[in-house]
C-alpha cells in the first residue's frame, strides 16, 4: 500500500496506525495512542498520507479501545481540520475530497442544492454548467409561466440578465435559479430530470465535520470487533423510539444528507424526507439507526422506498434504502469507505433486525447491483459475502451451486478469497433471505414486468389512453372522488392495469374496494408505515398480485412457445 522508501516519518506512522486500527487486546491502547501523539500533521505533505490519517481517525472515533483513544482520536481530527483550514495550498490538493475545511464540487438534484442554499448559504456557489447556453435558455423557457418565458423566444432576451433583473438584495443566480424552479407548477420528478438537464455544478465549502449532537448517542468502547458468526441471528428486535427534538431530528437529517454529499451521493428517501417523517432507534454497541420515509409527493406509488442512515458514536458510517412491498423488502447495505474492516456483518444484522421489527417483515432481497453487478465496488468489497453470512442465497441455481463451493473454499482453505471473476458470476442472480415460508415471495420489479405484459396483450401498447381509461374507471368503482388531486391521480395510475387485469373480480369484493380506498388515501397524504401494514392485511389483495403474476407468466409461455 505504501512505497517505504518514499514515506515519510509521519507517513510511516499513519502507516502503522492503519495497521493496528482494528486491533484489540492489552498492547494496542497504548500503541495507538502513542502513535496518535507521535504524528506531526505539519508533516504530512503526501495527499494520501492526509486522507488515510483521517480515515483512520474517523475509525477510532467509531471502534475506540477506551476513553482515551476516543477522545484522542477526537482532538487529533479537530487538529488536522484547523490544519487543512490554515492552509490553502493543502485544500486545493484535497479538493473534491469531502474532508471538512476542503471544497468539493458536483452536481446534485434540486432539492439537495436548493436544501444546502437554504442552511449553507455562504458555503454554497455555483461553479459551472454542463448544458449550453441555447439548451439552457430552452429549458428555463419550459420551466418558467408561458407569459414570462415569452421574453426568452426568438432570441428577444438572454436567460441570464432576465434572470438578474429580478435579483433581490444579497440573491445571485443560483438564488434566481432555484426559485424559478421552486414555483412551477411541473410534476416533481419532471422538474428533477429538467434541473439534471442544465448540469449545474455546485462548489461546496464544507465548513463543519458530520456528527450527530452529544445527546444523541453514549459512546461505546471497544475490547474487541464482532467479525464471524457462525449462523446469523435475525430475531426482531424492539428497540425504543428515541421522541426526537425538531431540531434534533433535523440534525440527523442534515448530517445523513451531508456526509452523501461528501462521497458525491445521493438517494431520494434521504434528500426528499422530513422531521415527521423519520424515526431514530437506538441498538447495541454504540450504534444506532434512523429509519427515513418520503415525503408524499416523491412516494413510490405501490411499494414503499424507505431510507436509512447508520450511526457508530454519533459518526454516520453506512447508508442504504430499502423497498418495502407486503411482508418483503429489497434491501442493501452501504458502508462508508473508512469504517471498512469494523463489523460490517454485525452492522448488516442489526439493519436487518430493525427493518423486520419496524416494517414488520418476513423475507429480505437484494438486487445483483448491490453485490457487484455493474458495481466495481460491490466486487472490490467482496460485497456478496456480507449477504450470505446474514443468510441470503442466490435465487438463481446456478450461483447456489457456485457459492456452495466458494462457501466451503473459505471454510477449509486459510487466506482463501474469492476471485472477481467468480463474485461477477455469483452478481448475476438476485439474494433473497426467507424467514418465514409464507412470506410474498414477489416484488414491484415483478409487477413491473406484468405491467408491461398487460400493456402489450390488452392495450396494443398504447400506454396514455390506457392508462386515462383505466385511472378514471378505477376511481369510478372505488368511489374515490377527488381522484383528480396530484398525489392521488399518481397512486391510482400506476395500480390501475394491475387491480382491472381483474375487473369483475375487483367489482365483486366489496371489502377490497374498501380496503384501496383507504390505502391509496394513505399512501397519498398519510404515513407510509400505516400503508405498508395496511397491505400486509389485505391477503385479498396479495392474492389478486399473485394472480396477474400467475396470468402474465401462463401469457409468456404460450407466446414463447408460439415464437
Amino acid at each position: 500500500m505504501f512505497k517505504k522508501s518514499k514515506m515519510s516519518r509521519s507517513g510511516k506512522l499513519v502507516s502503522q496506525l492503519f495497521s493496528v486500527r482494528n486491533n484489540y487486546g492489552k498492547k494496542f491502547p497504548a500503541q495507538k495512542l502513542f502513535l496518535l501523539k507521535a504524528i506531526d500533521k505539519e508533516k504530512l505533505t503526501s495527499k494520501k498520507d492526509i486522507q488515510v490519517y483521517h480515515s483512520v481517525l474517523l475509525f477510532l472515533i467509531a471502534y475506540p479501545d477506551n476513553r482515551s483513544v476516543y477522545t484522542q482520536a477526537t482532538f487529533c481530527l479537530q487538529q488536522l481540520h484547523l490544519y487543512i483550514q490554515s492552509h490553502t495550498s493543502l485544500q486545493d490538493r484535497l479538493y473534491n475530497s469531502g474532508i471538512t475545511n476542503t471544497k468539493l464540487c458536483a452536481a446534485y438534484s434540486f432539492e439537495m442544492v436548493k436544501w444546502m442554499r437554504t442552511n449553507y448559504k455562504k458555503n454554497i456557489r455555483i461553479s459551472s454548467f454542463e448544458a449550453g447556453e441555447a439548451q439552457i435558455q430552452f429549458i428555463l423557457s419550459v420551466v418558467m409561466p408561458k407569459v414570462e418565458s415569452e421574453i426568452m423566444q426568438d432570441g428577444n432576451a438572454e436567460w441570464r440578465s432576465w434572470l438578474k433583473r429580478s435579483m433581490k438584495k444579497g440573491e445571485d443566480l443560483l438564488d434566481q435559479l432555484i426559485a424559478v424552479f421552486d414555483e412551477t407548477d411541473i410534476r416533481p420528478e419532471v422538474k428533477d430530470e429538467l434541473w439534471s438537464a442544465i448540469g449545474i455544478n455546485i462548489e461546496i465549502d464544507f465548513a463543519s465535520p458530520d456528527s450527530l449532537p452529544n445527546s444523541l448517542f453514549i459512546p461505546y468502547y471497544h475490547r474487541s470487533l464482532i467479525k464471524k458468526k457462525n449462523k446469523p441471528e435475525l430475531k426482531s428486535i424492539h428497540p425504543p423510539k428515541v421522541h426526537l427534538q425538531k431540531d434534533e431530528a433535523a440534525q440527523i437529517i442534515a448530517c445523513s444528507r451531508m456526509i452523501l454529499v461528501k462521497h458525491l451521493r445521493e438517494i431520494d428517501p434521504i434528500t426528499f424526507t422530513s422531521a415527521g417523517l423519520i424515526s431514530y432507534y437506538h441498538l447495541p454497541r454504540g450504534y444506532s439507526i434512523v429509519l427515513m420515509g418520503m415525503v408524499p409527493e416523491r412516494r413510490h406509488p405501490i411499494d414503499s422506498y424507505m431510507g436509512y442512515t447508520v450511526f457508530k458514536n454519533g459518526l454516520p458510517i453506512a447508508y442504504a434504502a430499502s423497498w418495502v412491498f407486503f411482508d418483503s423488502a429489497r434491501i442493501g447495505l452501504n458502508l462508508f469507505p473508512a469504517f471498512r474492516g469494523g463489523e460490517s456483518k454485525y452492522i448488516f444484522e442489526q439493519v436487518l433486525k430493525i427493518h423486520r421489527s419496524v416494517y414488520r417483515l418476513k423475507r429480505f432481497s437484494t438486487d445483483p447491483y448491490q453485490i457487484g453487478k455493474d458495481n466495481s465496488d460491490g466486487i472490490h468489497s467482496g460485497a456478496f459475502w456480507i449477504y450470505y453470512s446474514a443468510g441470503f442465497r442466490p435465487i438463481e441455481e446456478e450461483q447456489r451451486k457456485i457459492s456452495a463451493i466458494e462457501a466451503k473454499k473459505i471454510r477449509s482453505i486459510k487466506g482463501y478469497r474469492t476471485p472477481a471473476s467468480v463474485l461477477k458470476k455469483l452478481a448475476e442472480s438476485r439474494l433473497e433471505l426467507i424467514l418465514d415460508k409464507k412470506a410474498v415471495r414477489f416484488d414491484v420489479t415483478d409487477l413491473s414486468r406484468a405491467y408491461a405484459g398487460i400493456l402489450k396483450d390488452q392495450y396494443n401498447n398504447k400506454r396514455k389512453p390506457a392508462e386515462e381509461l383505466a385511472l378514471k374507471k378505477l376511481a369510478s368503482i372505488l368511489k374515490i372522488k377527488n381522484y383528480q388531486e396530484a398525489n392521488i391521480q399518481y397512486v391510482l395510475k400506476n395500480w390501475s392495469l394491475l387491480l382491472l387485469n381483474d375487473e369483475k373480480a375487483l367489482r365483486s369484493n366489496d371489502g377490497l374496494k374498501k380496503i384501496l380506498k383507504k390505502l391509496f388515501d394513505v399512501k397519498a397524504n398519510g404515513s407510509e408505515e400505516e400503508y405498508i401494514y395496511g397491505l400486509q392485511r389485505s391477503v385479498a389483495l396479495k392474492k389478486m398480485m399473485e394472480k396477474v403474476l400467475n396470468w402474465f407468466e401462463e401469457t409468456k409461455n404460450t407466446t414463447d412457445n408460439l415464437e
